[in-house]
């Protein structure tokens, strides 16, 4: 891309939105920990199902669970919630407890760390953009410490479609009255986020910290960076 080009597009860009797991931390370490959290939660609340469960047979259930409610897939909450539930019920325990056992998994799935830099990096564009986020997860920004640093939060639910679908983009540009490509997008995902975002005309920023190849088949994003700090760089070159 030309620099010419590059300035342009740049230059109207008024609210840029992040992708929040594997853009501004790892999210592998947070999920295995909350699974660990919940089994502990099983063997200490409802200890029948651990004497027949292991995590790893947990983790088949829960596959199984959304085979079964497909309609549930856009939602990572609800279908957490659903397997939960009947779980409780194969082993004759409340099914009220499952709000238990999923704010046990919640606060765990949201103990993240920060990739370095995101504090940083929020900081400063926030004194020149809106800024969004847009995920198709459920981690809790108020207790992560970042909550204050967007203007929306959208994350997928049963009536909100989880990306690449473009219900959550289209709903940020309606609420920020903003046109399509005054909008760039950050995310790790060249699916659900370059391509989601671009087939509603979102400007596109790859976030690729570990240099994986571009795949072939999508078009490529309109920046990419290595490095939380990349980005800033990129609008305070």
């Amino acid at each position: 891309m030309s620099l010419e080009r590059s300035t342009a597009m740049l230059s109207k860009i008024q609210a840029i939105s992040f992708d929040l797991d594997d853009t501004l931390w790892d999210c592998a370490p947070a999920i295995a920990n909350a699974e660990k959290a919940l089994f502990s939660w099983h063997d200490q609340v409802t200890p029948n199902i651990t004497k027949v469960h292991s995590p790893k047979s947990l983790q088949a259930y829960r596959a199984q669970v959304r085979e079964e409610n497909p309609e549930l897939k856009r939602c990572v909450t609800a279908m957490r919630m659903q397997g939960l539930k009947k779980l409780l019920l194969e082993f004759g325990y409340p099914q009220e407890l499952a709000a238990e056992g999923f704010s046990v998994f919640y606060q765990a799935r949201s103990e993240v760390v920060l990739y370095d830099g995101v504090f940083d990096m929020l900081e400063r564009l926030r004194r020149s953009f809106r800024l969004a986020a847009i995920t198709n997860g459920n981690a809790d920004l108020q207790s992560i410490g970042i909550e204050s640093y967007f203007e929306r939060v959208y994350a997928a639910n049963l009536t909100l479609l989880e990306k690449p679908a473009p219900d959550m983009f289209n709903r940020c540009l309606a609420d920020m009255e903003i046109s399509p490509e005054a909008l760039l997008h950050i995310g790790d995902n060249p699916l659900t986020d370059v391509h989601g975002a671009q087939a509603v005309g979102v400007q596109t920023l790859w976030f690729n910290p570990y240099n994986y190849d571009w795949p072939e088949h999508l078009e490529p994003a309109n920046f990419e960076a290595q490095k939380l700090s990349d980005v800033v760089a990129l609008f305070h070159a």
